[in-house]
Protein backbone atom coordinates (compact mmCIF):
# COMPACT_ATOMS: atom_id res chain seq x y z
CA UNK A 1 0.00 0.00 0.00
CA UNK A 2 1.14 3.43 -0.90
CA UNK A 3 0.19 6.48 1.15
CA UNK A 4 -0.28 8.89 -1.54
CA UNK A 5 -1.47 12.11 0.26
CA UNK A 6 -2.44 12.63 3.92
CA UNK A 7 -3.71 16.16 5.47
CA UNK A 8 -4.75 15.21 8.48
CA UNK A 9 -6.20 18.73 10.11
CA UNK A 10 -8.62 18.03 6.91
CA UNK A 11 -9.07 14.69 7.88
CA UNK A 12 -7.79 13.73 3.76
CA UNK A 13 -5.77 10.27 2.85
CA UNK A 14 -4.91 9.11 -0.24
CA UNK A 15 -4.11 5.41 -0.71
CA UNK A 16 -3.04 3.01 -3.10
CA UNK A 17 -4.23 -0.87 -3.00
CA UNK A 18 -1.45 -2.72 -4.29
CA UNK A 19 -1.67 -5.81 -2.62
CA UNK A 20 -4.50 -8.45 -1.93
CA UNK A 21 -2.86 -7.51 2.13
CA UNK A 22 -4.04 -4.18 0.97
CA UNK A 23 -7.53 -5.01 0.27
CA UNK A 24 -8.19 -6.46 4.47
CA UNK A 25 -6.76 -3.16 5.47
CA UNK A 26 -8.70 -1.22 3.32
CA UNK A 27 -11.85 -3.35 5.00
CA UNK A 28 -10.78 -2.38 8.67
CA UNK A 29 -9.72 1.50 7.72
CA UNK A 30 -13.10 2.47 5.69
CA UNK A 31 -16.26 2.55 8.20
CA UNK A 32 -19.70 3.85 7.84
CA UNK A 33 -19.89 7.39 7.96
CA UNK A 34 -16.71 8.11 6.26
CA UNK A 35 -16.33 10.01 2.86
CA UNK A 36 -14.57 7.95 -0.02
CA UNK A 37 -13.79 9.55 -3.63
CA UNK A 38 -12.93 7.41 -6.22
CA UNK A 39 -12.77 6.57 -9.73
CA UNK A 40 -15.37 4.19 -10.74
CA UNK A 41 -18.39 2.28 -13.40
CA UNK A 42 -22.02 3.22 -13.08
CA UNK A 43 -24.80 1.88 -15.85
CA UNK A 44 -26.53 5.12 -16.88
CA UNK A 45 -29.11 5.48 -19.93
CA UNK A 46 -28.38 7.28 -22.50
CA UNK A 47 -30.77 8.56 -25.77
CA UNK A 48 -33.39 10.62 -25.88
CA UNK A 49 -36.17 10.07 -22.59
CA UNK A 50 -39.08 10.21 -24.75
CA UNK A 51 -37.75 7.69 -27.37
CA UNK A 52 -37.96 3.82 -26.81
CA UNK A 53 -34.77 3.24 -27.93
CA UNK A 54 -32.99 4.21 -25.16
CA UNK A 55 -30.11 2.69 -23.94
CA UNK A 56 -27.82 1.73 -20.90
CA UNK A 57 -24.64 1.43 -20.90
CA UNK A 58 -21.49 1.86 -18.30
CA UNK A 59 -19.60 4.87 -17.97
CA UNK A 60 -16.51 5.67 -15.96
CA UNK A 61 -16.58 8.46 -13.34
CA UNK A 62 -15.26 10.00 -10.25
CA UNK A 63 -17.90 9.91 -7.42
CA UNK A 64 -17.88 10.84 -3.61
CA UNK A 65 -19.39 8.84 -1.55
CA UNK A 66 -20.62 8.56 2.40
CA UNK A 67 -20.05 5.68 3.22
CA UNK A 68 -22.94 3.28 4.21
CA UNK A 69 -21.40 -0.33 4.19
CA UNK A 70 -17.94 -1.87 3.22
CA UNK A 71 -17.61 -5.68 2.48
CA UNK A 72 -14.68 -7.69 1.66
CA UNK A 73 -15.30 -10.08 -1.25
CA UNK A 74 -12.03 -12.80 -0.71
CA UNK A 75 -13.35 -14.48 -3.85
CA UNK A 76 -13.58 -11.78 -6.08
CA UNK A 77 -10.22 -10.02 -4.73
CA UNK A 78 -12.48 -6.81 -3.63
CA UNK A 79 -13.44 -4.27 -1.27
CA UNK A 80 -17.06 -3.26 -2.03
CA UNK A 81 -17.79 0.11 -0.78
CA UNK A 82 -21.54 1.00 -0.49
CA UNK A 83 -23.15 4.63 0.04
CA UNK A 84 -24.90 7.64 -0.79
CA UNK A 85 -23.26 9.91 -3.83
CA UNK A 86 -22.41 13.62 -2.59
CA UNK A 87 -20.89 14.67 -5.60
CA UNK A 88 -20.20 13.29 -9.35
CA UNK A 89 -21.66 14.32 -13.13
CA UNK A 90 -24.80 16.08 -12.64
CA UNK A 91 -26.05 15.11 -16.20
CA UNK A 92 -24.98 11.27 -15.41
CA UNK A 93 -26.02 10.47 -12.10
CA UNK A 94 -28.30 11.88 -9.22
CA UNK A 95 -26.98 13.76 -5.99
CA UNK A 96 -28.61 11.12 -3.07
CA UNK A 97 -29.27 7.94 -5.30
CA UNK A 98 -26.60 5.25 -4.23
CA UNK A 99 -23.60 3.07 -5.70
CA UNK A 100 -21.37 0.93 -4.84
CA UNK A 101 -17.80 1.38 -5.44
CA UNK A 102 -15.41 -1.51 -6.41
CA UNK A 103 -11.78 -1.54 -4.76
CA UNK A 104 -9.15 -3.79 -6.63
CA UNK A 105 -5.57 -3.98 -6.73
CA UNK A 106 -4.21 -1.01 -8.29
CA UNK A 107 -6.77 1.48 -7.56
CA UNK A 108 -6.39 4.57 -6.14
CA UNK A 109 -8.97 6.63 -3.67
CA UNK A 110 -9.51 9.08 -1.26
CA UNK A 111 -11.02 8.54 2.54
CA UNK A 112 -12.14 11.51 4.65
CA UNK A 113 -13.03 10.51 8.46
CA UNK A 114 -13.99 12.97 10.67
CA UNK A 115 -11.74 11.68 13.23
CA UNK A 116 -8.51 9.17 12.25
CA UNK A 117 -8.36 6.77 15.04
CA UNK A 118 -4.71 5.85 16.09
CA UNK A 119 -4.91 2.31 15.13
CA UNK A 120 -6.12 2.69 12.22
CA UNK A 121 -3.09 5.38 11.16
CA UNK A 122 -0.43 2.47 12.65
CA UNK A 123 -2.11 -0.29 10.40
CA UNK A 124 -1.97 2.14 7.56
CA UNK A 125 1.70 2.19 8.84
CA UNK A 126 2.68 -1.07 8.62
CA UNK A 127 0.62 -1.72 5.91
CA UNK A 128 3.41 0.72 3.08
CA UNK A 129 6.17 -0.74 5.81
CA UNK A 130 4.89 -4.06 4.98
CA UNK A 131 5.42 -3.34 0.82
CA UNK A 132 8.99 -2.37 1.05
CA UNK A 133 10.63 -5.92 3.01
CA UNK A 134 10.44 -8.98 2.08
CA UNK A 135 8.22 -11.21 4.30
CA UNK A 136 9.51 -15.08 3.37
CA UNK A 137 13.03 -16.71 2.18
CA UNK A 138 12.40 -19.55 -0.34
CA UNK A 139 15.02 -22.07 0.10
CA UNK A 140 14.90 -24.65 -2.80
CA UNK A 141 16.92 -27.19 -2.43
CA UNK A 142 17.96 -31.10 -4.24
CA UNK A 143 20.93 -32.74 -3.72
CA UNK A 144 23.49 -30.29 -4.24
CA UNK A 145 21.71 -27.41 -5.46
CA UNK A 146 20.10 -24.94 -3.41
CA UNK A 147 18.90 -21.82 -4.91
CA UNK A 148 17.60 -18.62 -2.06
CA UNK A 149 14.74 -16.35 -2.71
CA UNK A 150 13.23 -13.19 -1.63
CA UNK A 151 9.12 -13.42 -1.90
CA UNK A 152 7.52 -10.02 -0.79
CA UNK A 153 4.32 -8.46 -2.34
CA UNK A 154 5.97 -7.04 -5.74
CA UNK A 155 7.34 -10.65 -6.41
CA UNK A 156 9.92 -13.02 -6.26
CA UNK A 157 14.03 -11.76 -5.82
CA UNK A 158 16.59 -14.04 -6.74
CA UNK A 159 18.99 -14.29 -3.46
CA UNK A 160 21.77 -16.23 -3.76
CA UNK A 161 22.45 -19.97 -6.05
CA UNK A 162 24.74 -22.58 -3.89
CA UNK A 163 25.54 -25.55 -5.46
CA UNK A 164 28.11 -28.47 -4.72
CA UNK A 165 29.59 -32.03 -6.20
CA UNK A 166 27.88 -34.31 -3.87
CA UNK A 167 30.05 -37.59 -3.62
CA UNK A 168 28.31 -40.80 -5.07
CA UNK A 169 30.61 -43.49 -5.18
CA UNK A 170 29.62 -46.30 -4.76
CA UNK A 171 29.72 -47.75 -1.17
CA UNK A 172 30.98 -45.24 0.59
CA UNK A 173 28.90 -43.54 2.78
CA UNK A 174 31.56 -41.76 4.90
CA UNK A 175 32.56 -39.33 2.12
CA UNK A 176 28.77 -39.01 0.41
CA UNK A 177 27.57 -37.76 4.18
CA UNK A 178 30.91 -35.62 4.40
CA UNK A 179 29.83 -33.72 1.08
CA UNK A 180 26.27 -33.46 2.06
CA UNK A 181 26.74 -31.42 5.22
CA UNK A 182 29.49 -29.13 3.61
CA UNK A 183 26.93 -28.03 1.16
CA UNK A 184 23.81 -28.25 4.11
CA UNK A 185 26.63 -25.89 5.90
CA UNK A 186 27.28 -23.94 2.92
CA UNK A 187 23.48 -23.49 2.94
CA UNK A 188 22.68 -22.50 6.46
CA UNK A 189 25.50 -20.00 6.05
CA UNK A 190 23.48 -18.42 3.12
CA UNK A 191 20.41 -18.31 4.99
CA UNK A 192 22.40 -16.69 8.12
CA UNK A 193 23.65 -13.89 5.79
CA UNK A 194 19.60 -13.16 4.39
CA UNK A 195 18.86 -13.38 7.66
CA UNK A 196 20.92 -10.43 8.40
CA UNK A 197 20.62 -8.17 5.68
CA UNK A 198 16.50 -8.48 5.76
CA UNK A 199 13.83 -8.82 7.92
CA UNK A 200 12.57 -12.32 7.40
CA UNK A 201 9.21 -13.24 9.28
CA UNK A 202 9.44 -17.27 7.39
CA UNK A 203 11.02 -19.75 5.86
CA UNK A 204 9.84 -21.79 3.60
CA UNK A 205 11.84 -25.16 2.79
CA UNK A 206 10.76 -26.50 -0.67
CA UNK A 207 11.90 -29.12 -2.68
CA UNK A 208 11.76 -33.09 -4.31
CA UNK A 209 12.41 -35.89 -2.38
CA UNK A 210 13.83 -36.04 1.29
CA UNK A 211 16.56 -33.74 1.37
CA UNK A 212 14.28 -30.87 2.32
CA UNK A 213 13.24 -33.20 5.56
CA UNK A 214 17.30 -33.33 6.40
CA UNK A 215 18.20 -30.42 5.63
CA UNK A 216 15.26 -28.59 7.63
CA UNK A 217 16.74 -30.99 10.62
CA UNK A 218 19.96 -29.70 9.83
CA UNK A 219 18.79 -25.97 10.13
CA UNK A 220 17.10 -26.55 13.25
CA UNK A 221 20.46 -27.46 14.63
CA UNK A 222 22.64 -24.79 13.36
CA UNK A 223 21.82 -22.53 16.72
CA UNK A 224 20.63 -19.32 14.53
CA UNK A 225 19.24 -16.56 16.98
CA UNK A 226 15.67 -15.14 16.85
CA UNK A 227 15.31 -17.41 14.13
CA UNK A 228 11.88 -17.09 12.04
CA UNK A 229 9.20 -19.94 12.30
CA UNK A 230 10.28 -22.85 9.30
CA UNK A 231 8.05 -24.92 7.74
CA UNK A 232 8.59 -27.67 4.50
CA UNK A 233 6.78 -27.60 1.66
CA UNK A 234 6.68 -30.44 -1.23
CA UNK A 235 7.44 -28.91 -4.82
CA UNK A 236 8.14 -30.78 -8.27
CA UNK A 237 11.36 -28.88 -8.65
CA UNK A 238 13.44 -26.74 -7.35
CA UNK A 239 14.95 -22.79 -8.72
CA UNK A 240 12.43 -20.55 -9.76
CA UNK A 241 9.72 -23.13 -10.48
CA UNK A 242 9.74 -24.70 -7.15
CA UNK A 243 9.80 -21.17 -5.78
CA UNK A 244 6.50 -20.00 -8.13
CA UNK A 245 5.56 -23.38 -7.18
CA UNK A 246 5.69 -21.91 -3.14
CA UNK A 247 3.58 -18.94 -4.66
CA UNK A 248 0.62 -20.33 -6.42
CA UNK A 249 -0.15 -22.59 -3.89
CA UNK A 250 -0.60 -19.43 -1.37
CA UNK A 251 1.98 -21.72 1.28
CA UNK A 252 2.71 -18.18 2.31
CA UNK A 253 0.17 -16.32 3.17
CA UNK A 254 -1.69 -19.31 4.88
CA UNK A 255 1.58 -19.68 6.90
CA UNK A 256 1.70 -16.34 8.45
CA UNK A 257 -1.86 -16.48 8.71
CA UNK A 258 -1.44 -19.51 10.72
CA UNK A 259 1.20 -17.71 12.54
CA UNK A 260 -1.04 -15.05 13.48
CA UNK A 261 -3.61 -17.25 14.25
CA UNK A 262 -1.70 -19.09 16.74
CA UNK A 263 -0.55 -16.08 18.96
CA UNK A 264 -3.97 -14.87 18.72
CA UNK A 265 -4.84 -18.18 19.97
CA UNK A 266 -2.52 -18.25 22.85
CA UNK A 267 -3.71 -15.10 24.03
CA UNK A 268 -7.04 -16.06 24.25
CA UNK A 269 -5.87 -19.13 25.75
CA UNK A 270 -3.70 -17.23 28.63
CA UNK A 271 -7.01 -14.94 28.88
CA UNK A 272 -9.22 -17.59 29.46
CA UNK A 273 -7.34 -19.54 32.21
CA UNK A 274 -6.61 -16.72 34.09
CA UNK A 275 -10.47 -16.16 34.26
CA UNK A 276 -10.89 -19.95 35.41
CA UNK A 277 -8.80 -19.22 38.19
CA UNK A 278 -10.09 -16.06 39.03
CA UNK A 279 -6.77 -14.68 39.61
CA UNK A 280 -7.07 -11.01 38.42
CA UNK A 281 -4.50 -10.87 35.77
CA UNK A 282 -8.00 -11.69 32.87
CA UNK A 283 -10.49 -8.78 32.83
CA UNK A 284 -12.95 -8.29 30.04
CA UNK A 285 -16.17 -5.71 28.94
CA UNK A 286 -15.86 -2.16 28.13
CA UNK A 287 -15.68 -1.10 32.30
CA UNK A 288 -13.68 -3.82 33.58
CA UNK A 289 -10.84 -2.86 30.32
CA UNK A 290 -11.34 0.86 31.01
CA UNK A 291 -10.04 0.42 34.60
CA UNK A 292 -7.51 -1.67 34.01
CA UNK A 293 -6.27 1.42 31.37
CA UNK A 294 -6.75 3.84 34.10
CA UNK A 295 -4.51 1.67 36.71
CA UNK A 296 -1.51 0.92 34.04
CA UNK A 297 -2.21 -2.80 34.62
CA UNK A 298 -2.57 -3.84 31.17
CA UNK A 299 0.07 -6.11 29.74
CA UNK A 300 -1.82 -7.16 26.73
CA UNK A 301 -5.05 -5.41 25.20
CA UNK A 302 -7.32 -7.61 22.96
CA UNK A 303 -10.02 -6.57 20.44
CA UNK A 304 -12.16 -7.94 18.03
CA UNK A 305 -11.68 -6.36 14.09
CA UNK A 306 -15.50 -6.74 14.52
CA UNK A 307 -15.81 -4.40 17.59
CA UNK A 308 -13.40 -2.14 16.00
CA UNK A 309 -15.43 -1.99 12.39
CA UNK A 310 -19.25 -2.04 13.98
CA UNK A 311 -18.65 0.54 16.62
CA UNK A 312 -20.31 3.97 16.27
CA UNK A 313 -18.26 6.96 15.72
CA UNK A 314 -18.25 7.62 20.03
CA UNK A 315 -17.42 4.31 20.37
CA UNK A 316 -14.08 4.37 18.33
CA UNK A 317 -12.80 7.19 19.38
CA UNK A 318 -13.15 5.60 23.16
CA UNK A 319 -11.15 2.35 22.04
CA UNK A 320 -8.62 4.90 20.11
CA UNK A 321 -8.58 6.36 23.54
CA UNK A 322 -8.52 3.00 25.66
CA UNK A 323 -5.46 2.34 22.88
CA UNK A 324 -3.66 5.26 22.87
CA UNK A 325 -3.41 5.37 26.77
CA UNK A 326 -2.24 1.65 27.16
CA UNK A 327 0.51 2.02 24.83
CA UNK A 328 1.80 4.99 27.27
CA UNK A 329 1.94 2.49 29.90
CA UNK A 330 4.04 -0.19 28.15
CA UNK A 331 1.26 -2.23 27.28
CA UNK A 332 0.89 -4.18 23.60
CA UNK A 333 -2.36 -4.08 21.56
CA UNK A 334 -3.88 -6.81 19.61
CA UNK A 335 -6.40 -6.42 16.81
CA UNK A 336 -7.78 -10.03 16.70
CA UNK A 337 -9.71 -11.43 13.66
CA UNK A 338 -13.22 -13.27 14.36
CA UNK A 339 -12.42 -15.19 10.85
CA UNK A 340 -11.32 -18.37 13.31
CA UNK A 341 -12.94 -19.36 16.15
CA UNK A 342 -10.47 -17.98 19.23
CA UNK A 343 -11.37 -14.09 17.58
CA UNK A 344 -15.15 -15.33 17.79
CA UNK A 345 -15.00 -16.09 21.35
CA UNK A 346 -13.33 -13.24 22.06
CA UNK A 347 -16.41 -11.56 21.15
CA UNK A 348 -18.72 -13.45 22.62
CA UNK A 349 -16.83 -11.75 25.86
CA UNK A 350 -17.84 -8.25 24.75
CA UNK A 351 -15.27 -8.02 21.79
CA UNK A 352 -12.47 -6.33 24.35
CA UNK A 353 -10.11 -7.92 27.15
CA UNK A 354 -6.98 -7.75 28.79
CA UNK A 355 -4.50 -9.51 30.59
CA UNK A 356 -2.76 -7.41 33.46
CA UNK A 357 0.68 -7.18 34.60
CA UNK A 358 -0.72 -7.00 38.12
CA UNK A 359 -4.04 -7.73 40.51
CA UNK A 360 -6.38 -4.44 41.07
CA UNK A 361 -7.20 -4.76 44.47
CA UNK A 362 -10.74 -2.83 45.29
Amino acid sequence: MKILKRVLKEGTIVLKIETLDDLWHLYNTVGSGDIVISRTVRRVRVGDEDSRKQDSVRKPMVLKLKVDDVAFHAFSNRVRIKGQILEGPSDLVNIGSYHTINIETGDTLTVIKEHWPKYILDRLNEATKDQLRAICLIVTIEDGDSELFLAADYGLKEAVRVRANISRKRGDQKSYDSTVKDFFDDVTLAIRSQLEQNEIGLIVIAGPGFVRDHFREHLSKAGIKNMPPVIVEGTNSVGIPGAKEVLFRGVIGKAISELKVETETKLIEDLVEHISKDDGLGTYGDAEVRKAVQYGAIQDLLITDKKLREGSDEERRRIDSLIRDTEKTKGAFHIVSTEHPTGDQLHRLGGIAAILRFRIME
